[in-house]
């Protein structure tokens, strides 16, 4: 075994302090080591070393700058995040059109009424909208029509009287949904009070005898279905009052501050009442020529008629944005909760023309102007780009479209189109920025009655038919035996009650759009148009930390394949399925979506979508 050496230390003595000898070295003028303190003050003001001070200093001082300039512009420059809340309720929620007397009636008597409206609130809400925006239902003279209105501050006895339009509200908003009602300023029935007292006014100073459009010397404006717009008056001998609309319509002179005062008192009078906003009807035709000349024809006049007229002076006058502003401020005077304005512009308005109801003149207007849809019945690919650019390459900063399905005065859609295109264009409208408006019945592809109406002003019109609740007799809207109007011929197999059960039928596609439509990225994400054709619409909605989605949209009658990945730079290659309108095209929810290379069948819609990727500064 080799032998292990060990090496032993000797413990040191420990010093004193007395002991240890300290020298401080004799440098011959080389400066630092062993220096002293005046020494060292001698050689620190030297020149060379104030300078290396005076740079170090900057390029530290330098180096904070630049990076509190960087922060700042970073800030600055790269897209704030967004609140999931920063919008209002009107314009995250689907509206929903009801004409109440074909809705439901709640008393057999054969007329839609409010109650009924209240009985299905679970299914309007089950349908996933959130707005019930209402016909005009005011107390009228008994005359078939809509606007024979004789007051503006009471609900008419026939769907309910005032005590169910409260029980209807109230109802609503138990379960979130709110109630906006018609607000109809332009004109009253013949019958009103105030056209009485406006005709018995012997004096200037009466109050009310310029309630009305009032003169001795008649113009050349035509009335909207015929004939004049001007009629004498039993009481005021040699005058005559103005009436664009019926003859027993007089039209109300906004330009008398008694008028505005009396119109304000309607709109607080229902906002005390819990109503959540008011849709303006025929609000082209608020204001006319304060001299009351005469309208010259269009070029193209061959009769007397209205259409041969330039209505420079009886429409779409700039007093109306006025208007629009003052109301808008009694409405945002109630603080408690926000309020909403609609108005219907002229329809033969263009898009510039309309977006002036959003504000004129550093004034807010409406929130939100409800064009009509007024498709020819090929309307493909360029017709929809045409009306969808047409609303968002004019659309004022900051301000909301709407996108309406129909109303209680257009065509049903499904009378003119086939469900298909239908399909499509309810994607469009419930991914799109902005408001839909659906009306009712249209979510079950009802279409107008074969009835000829009584007359263009009649009640009785081939879109307002009963709803299908049910295969039941008169399709379980009434209990009655006589309903006010007939219901479609199709009621048996085209209802509520069957499409519930299925789960491709059109009810139920509505209401996965409605529930896409809920997500924070349609809500509040950005808009990019993507590839846009005469036969495709598509798409981006992206929201920050959210998924992102592409909608894609033929709407041409032929298959069409389109690269989409490199149309916008957020667009991933593969996507997950979200939703299809159906078609001859089929997606699976387990498969990815080849966005480089997607295939649309004929007048098909698809919504796919992506994780959320950071973006790189």
């Amino acid at each position: 075994m080799p032998e292990i050496s060990t090496i032993s230390y000797a413990p040191e003595k420990p010093s004193s302090p007395e002991s240890i000898d300290v020298k401080l070295s004799d440098n011959n003028g080389s400066p630092f080591r062993g220096m002293g303190k005046d020494e060292l003050l001698v050689h620190s003001s030297k020149p060379f070393w104030r300078r290396l001070r005076m740079i170090c200093i900057s390029i530290i001082l330098l180096g904070w700058l630049a990076l509190i300039i960087t922060v700042v512009a970073l800030v600055l420059v790269y897209p704030k995040c967004k609140s999931p809340d920063s919008r209002s309720w009107w314009q995250n929620e689907v509206i929903y059109r009801i004409y109440v007397r074909s809705y439901k009636d709640s008393d057999g008597n054969g007329e839609g009424d409010l109650d009924g409206v209240a009985s299905k609130l679970d299914y309007i809400k089950d349908l996933g909208v959130g707005v019930i925006s209402l016909s005009p239902d005011y107390e009228d003279d008994g005359t078939d029509g809509d606007f024979h209105i004789k007051n503006h501050m009471k609900i008419a006895g026939s769907v309910g009287g005032d005590d169910a339009l409260q029980r209807l509200i109230t109802q609503a908003h138990g379960k979130g949904l709110k109630v906006i009602l018609d607000f109809v300023p332009s004109q009253t029935s013949d019958q009103s009070d105030w056209f009485k007292w406006s005709q018995e006014a012997r004096f200037r100073n009466d109050t009310y005898r310029n309630f009305y459009v009032w003169t001795n010397t008649p113009t050349n404006w035509k009335s909207m279905y015929g004939g004049g717009a001007w009629n004498t008056s039993s009481e005021r001998s040699g005058e005559y009052y103005l009436h664009q609309f019926l003859h027993n319509q007089p039209d109300l002179n906004l330009r008398s501050p008694q008028v505005k005062e009396k119109l304000n008192e309607i709109l607080t009078h229902w906002l005390n009442k819990s109503v959540d906003g008011f849709y303006i009807r025929n609000s082209a035709y608020l204001f006319t020529d304060y001299d009351l000349r005469d309208e010259p024809k269009v070029p193209s006049a061959v009769g007397d008629e209205y259409s041969d007229y330039d209505h420079m002076y009886t429409k779409n006058l700039p007093e109306i944005y006025d208007m629009f502003a003052r109301w808008r401020t009694t409405t945002d005077a109630y603080t408690d909760k926000y309020r909403v304005l609609m108005a219907d512009p002229d329809p033969m308005s263009n898009n510039v023309e309309m977006m002036k109801y959003y504000g004129h003149f550093q004034r807010d207007g409406v929130h939100l102007p409800v064009k009509r849809r007024q498709f020819p019945t090929d309307c493909g690919g360029q017709c929809i780009r045409e009306y969808v650019n047409g609303w968002m390459d004019n659309l004022p900063s900051g301000r909301w479209p709407t996108w309406s399905l129909g109303d209680e005065m257009t065509k049903r859609f499904a009378t003119n189109h086939s469900e298909s295109f239908i399909r499509c264009f309810a994607m469009l409208s419930m991914t799109l920025p902005g408001t839909p408006i659906l009306y009712y019945g249209d979510e079950i592809n009802m279409v107008d009655l074969s009835i000829p109406p009584s007359s263009s002003t009649s009640r009785n019109q081939p879109m307002r038919g009963l709803m299908q609740w049910d295969n039941t007799p008169h399709g379980g809207f009434t209990n009655g035996t006589s309903p006010w109007i007939s219901v479609g011929a199709d009621f048996q197999t085209n209802n509520v009650k069957n499409q519930s059960a299925k789960g491709d039928s059109l009810m139920s596609f509505f209401k996965n759009l409605t529930t896409l439509r809920s997500d924070d990225t349609f809500r509040i994400g950005d808009y990019y148009p993507t590839v846009v054709d005469d036969a495709v619409f598509s798409f981006v909605r992206e929201f920050d930390g959210k998924k992102g989605y592409l909608v894609a949209i033929n709407f041409a009658s032929t298959a069409q394949s389109r690269d989409f990945a490199k149309a916008h730079s957020t667009i991933q290659s593969k996507a997950s399925f979200e939703l299809t309108t159906g078609g001859s095209e089929s997606f699976d929810a387990d498969t990815d979506v080849d966005t480089s290379s997607l295939t649309l069948g004929p007048q098909q819609g698809v919504v796919v979508s992506w994780d959320y990727v950071a973006k790189e500064l």
